[in-house]
């Protein structure tokens, strides 16, 4: 498994990437982001539990202490992330908070470096430069967007929360099983979910909308199992063979994953920018993989 340890980042980078393609099918729902978001939470944690049940119910079992991290995870890591990057595409738009997300990385490597002990690179630091660079072009900022503070700040929180998640995984939660380490967090994230469309009140007008068009049932469904259940379990499958710095700067792969979706799928127009941000992605990833994915993890030990 170790060998396709990086493969199973950019298949979760590229489910990641295709939630454009179920957001579009929402459309016509008359729901919006959270409510969407909140209802593939709840989706994912019903189909993770019938899974987790009829596969091993062992994986249910947690230390009371860890509940905490878990908690965290969710919370942090998938519902307020999901929420705050809905406020900043709100404020700025998609293109720059697509860039403001993958300020990520940087924020995990820092945390590796100086808390973790993990080495820096001369090709960590160039991928994570052509990785930057390359998210901007694909992202539109070049091509100008609504730069808003209060949205420039929902886009460094969100990126904050994405990094927290992933620090807590790989520290704190990697003594579990993959199934496991997806589950809980789900769990939590689908309890801020209800308690969001309790006190909203917009838990019925959900459940109008899903249940008046037997479709979006369909769709959720699919929406849930892509990029909530796959995409999470390929991504904290690779912890267990990668470092936490590597994996975060794999997953860049999302923007290009979602560009060319739109591309293949809804036949998206894409600028000279985007077509170079593609290629530097791409360039920074390979670049990657010229080191051993597994040298800093040896080191460590």
């Amino acid at each position: 498994m170790k060998r396709f340890a990086s493969l199973m980042v950019l298949l979760a980078a590229t489910f990641w990437g295709s939630n454009g393609i179920f957001v579009k099918l929402f459309e016509s729902s008359g729901l919006s982001s959270i409510e969407r978001t909140s209802l593939r939470c709840l989706i994912a944690v019903i189909l993770e539990t019938i899974i987790i049940f009829i596969y091993d119910r062992k994986q249910f079992k947690v230390a009371k202490e860890d509940l905490i991290w878990f908690a965290l995870a969710g919370i942090f890591g998938v519902f307020l992330f999901g929420t705050f990057y809905n406020m900043c595409i709100n404020r700025v738009g998609m293109g720059i908070a697509g860039v403001l997300i993958y300020l990520m990385p940087i924020m995990v490597m820092l945390y590796s470096v100086v808390f973790q002990g993990e080495k820096f690179t001369l090709m960590k630091g160039m991928m994570l430069l052509l990785n930057l660079l390359g998210c901007a072009l694909v992202s539109g900022i070049v091509s100008g967007g609504n730069f808003d503070l209060l949205g420039i700040f929902y886009g460094f929180i969100t990126a904050f929360f994405y990094a927290l998640n992933n620090i807590i995984t790989a520290s704190r939660l990697k003594k579990y099983s993959v199934l496991t380490r997806v589950y809980y967090p789900g769990l939590f994230a689908c309890i801020c979910s209800l308690i969001y469309l309790t006190v909203t009140g917009r838990g019925t007008a959900v459940l109008n909308a899903v249940t008046s068009e037997p479709k979006y049932i369909l769709i959720g469904i699919i929406w849930a199992f892509c990029c909530s259940i796959c995409s999470f379990f390929f991504f904290n499958a690779s912890l267990n063979y990668l470092d936490v710095t590597r994996v975060s700067m794999l997953s860049t792969f999302e923007p290009v994953a979602a560009i060319l979706f739109g591309l293949f799928l809804f036949n998206e127009r894409i600028d000279f920018y985007a077509v170079i941000g593609v290629v530097l992605v791409i360039v920074s990833l390979m670049l990657g993989e010229l080191e051993d994915p597994a040298s800093d993890l040896r080191e460590k030990r």
